[in-house]
This record gives C-alpha cells, structure tokens and sequence, in this order.
C-alpha cells in the first residue's frame, strides 16, 4: 500500500522538481549571505553550512543555534548537524510542494540576514 501510494502520487519526481528548486534557491542565497560556507545534499536532504569566514571556514555554531530558534519562531522547523553543530539540516516532507519550497528559501533569507546583522557578518 505504502509502495503504491508514492508510486501514484509521483514523489520520486516531486523529490526531483522541488530537490531542485531548493537547492537553486539556495546557491541564490549563497550569493546573498556570506555566512554561508557551503550547500550540499541531494533531493530533498540538503544541508547548508554556516561559518564566521569563508575564506578560514571558522564554523559559525552559535549562529546556527540563533537561526534554528529565529527559523521555529517564523514557522520553519530545521536541524542541524556536523561535528562543530554549523551545519543546517532540510529534510521536508515527500509532498512538499513549490510554495512550500519558496517559503523555506524567504524564511531562510531573512533569518539569516537578522544572524549576519547581530553577529557582525556582512
């Protein structure tokens, strides 16, 4: 049943789509934000490091920490991950849609101006 049911509602290709969207919006951002040291994954488990310098690639923790509560407040739930914790972690849901994808990459957006702008990384 379970088979059937992502088969029929086309997840693989929705995985695809929006992996794409995501990550494109993303590299965007990267442009955008100097905090961000890196964008990996693949579909929709995606991971975007945050570091103080892209050039020493100092882990940016602290600033992780005040994303994920500043993403919770705006309505975005993230993890994080890596060694050094500067590393966020997306991992929507199958169905995730495209509107639900532009909100992830404008909720991103604007925390992560707020974190540059208190920490002092602009």
């Amino acid at each position: 049943l379970v088979i059937e049911t992502i088969k029929k509602r086309e997840y693989r290709k929705n995985v695809q789509v929006i992996g794409k969207q995501l990550k494109e919006g993303l590299k965007e951002l990267q442009k955008k934000h100097k905090i961000i040291g890196d964008i990996r994954g693949k579909g929709l488990m995606l991971g975007i490091e945050l570091v103080k310098n892209r050039k020493t690639k100092e882990p940016a923790a602290a600033e992780t920490l005040r994303m994920m509560e500043l993403c919770k407040d705006g309505g975005l739930f993230i993890g994080k991950g890596a060694m050094a914790g500067n590393v966020i972690r997306i991992k929507p849901p199958l169905c995730i849609n495209k509107e639900d994808a532009d909100f992830i990459i404008k909720t991103l957006d604007k925390t992560m101006g707020i974190v540059e702008k208190e920490s002092g990384i602009v």
